[in-house]
């Protein structure tokens, strides 16, 4: 593990604000990427003077909007594919309905908050592609959401480096424990909630066979 985060911050290292962009649109487009390792060779680079405030600011945001933007499409491009293919699943169809009510009722809260909160951000630009989202709503919240989230991470990205660059030995334990709060704990809830989902369906088939044998 912690070859690999070396790995990922050499990398971010020699590629600069390219780099930091990619991994920022790797993000945005679903992929669970550690953009707090982005954020951090960001502002080492503010601190060298090899790029200004503003100039990682545009390079972060352009990143998120690359990302965000084509995982809007990839969920447009889908929603009739998906709906072909799973429109004998009516759990499918009424998330759909819900997905596109949710949408319409909050409108942009909901593109707000699927761009400030690190659990839903990587899929919620795909989300709104499902829900047919208005791409002129979608882009001038996402736009709005993203400077807000990237001024507000790079402020706080500045004090966090400071600690970063004074205490070396806590740096793999922070990516670590980041890393688990943002992905883990989605997932744990995710798992848990597939293993109550088997249990139930497991108490119905043991419900059905004793049905059937009482029956008989």
């Amino acid at each position: 593990m912690e070859h690999f985060y070396a790995t990922l911050w050499a990398w971010l290292q020699v590629h600069g604000m390219t780099g930091v962009a990619l991994f920022m649109a790797a993000e945005s487009a679903g992929a669970p990427v550690p953009t707090g390792l982005g954020f951090a060779v960001a502002e080492g680079l503010i601190g060298a003077g090899a790029v200004s405030w503003w100039g990682a600011f545009l390079w972060i945001n352009a990143g998120h909007l690359v990302g965000a933007g084509a995982s809007y499409y990839l969920g447009r491009a889908s929603d009739n594919a998906l709906a072909r293919f799973l429109a004998h699943r009516q759990g499918f169809m009424d998330a759909r309905a819900q997905m596109q009510r949710w949408y319409h009722k909050y409108g942009p809260l909901a593109i707000l908050f699927g761009r400030l909160v690190g659990h839903v951000r990587p899929w919620a630009s795909f989300v709104a592609g499902l829900a047919a989202v208005p791409l002129p709503q979608f882009c001038l919240w996402t736009v709005v959401g993203t400077a807000a989230y990237t001024a507000v991470t790079m402020w706080l990205t500045a004090y966090g480096w400071q600690f970063w660059m004074a205490h070396p030995d806590w740096r793999v334990p922070l990516v670590v424990g980041t890393l688990v709060l943002f992905y883990g704990l989605p997932l744990a809830k995710l798992l848990h909630h597939l293993i109550l989902r088997y249990r139930r369906h497991r108490a119905e088939r043991r419900r059905s066979r004793e049905e059937n044998k009482s029956l008989a």
